[in-house]
């Protein structure tokens, strides 16, 4: 093989080289220009969309670079937290605003969140064992032993498929919802006034309808009169 050759073939697997510089004309993100972090200046313009590779492979090393250095950057953190110096503690803290910290540790949250596939329970786990770590050391690393126990309740409230409830009330199933599922489906402006007519008719208690005053019941009342 000739050096031509030898030095295509080490470029292909760079994960760097053969990236064509005209960005596309679309791009969910403009990373700001930086220092390299976990990521460098080049995964960060890929990952925006604004790093295009003519080869596959140099795609798969760009991406497997990236994967490996956010793996080895998460273990990182069983240091940091623990060993960095409480002077360079406070540098780290003092080099963001209110805002931008916030921001980036919202940000570590929705990461550590959806790789654990959205499990509460789990998050919950994880969040009272670092809040207890954190609350009992100090930036020096020394263990003070005040807090003896943490409590996170998690309570994540979902906005519901209003297709999918629709779906059961087309399927006879219309008197198993709830009164904030039918309201959903109302809000919506999935319910024309047949399929109230057959909430109405089921044999489920059908939920009253706030018009601003009181509350009014669709179905016949016993007023014990």
């Amino acid at each position: 093989m000739s050096n031509g050759d030898q030095n295509k073939g080490r470029e292909l697997f760079t994960g760097v080289e053969e990236a064509n510089d005209d960005f596309p004309s679309e791009s969910l993100l403009d990373p700001v220009d930086r220092p390299r972090g976990i990521l460098s200046p080049t995964d960060r313009e890929y990952l925006c969309g604004l790093k295009d590779y003519s080869h596959d492979q140099t795609v798969l090393n760009r991406r497997q670079a990236i994967r490996e250095r956010t793996i080895e950057g998460i273990r990182d953190f069983n240091l940091l937290w623990l060993l960095l110096e409480q002077t360079e503690w406070e540098k780290v803290m003092e080099a963001f605003d209110t805002e931008e910290l916030n921001t980036a540790f919202s940000s570590i949250l929705a990461f550590m969140y959806i790789g654990i596939n959205q499990d509460t329970g789990r998050m919950g786990e994880i969040l009272e064992r670092g809040l207890y770590l954190g609350a009992n050391y100090d930036m020096s690393g020394r263990w003070s032993g005040r807090a003896n126990t943490v409590d996170v309740d998690i309570d994540i409230e979902y906005e519901p498929n209003v297709d999918q409830l629709y779906k059961r009330i087309q399927e006879g199933e219309g008197g198993q919802l709830t009164p904030s599922e039918i309201g959903a489906l109302v809000k919506a402006g999935k319910l024309d006034p047949a399929d109230l007519e057959e909430l109405e008719n089921t044999d489920e208690e059908f939920p009253g309808v706030y018009a601003g005053g009181a509350v009014e019941s669709t179905q016949d009342e016993d007023t014990g009169s």
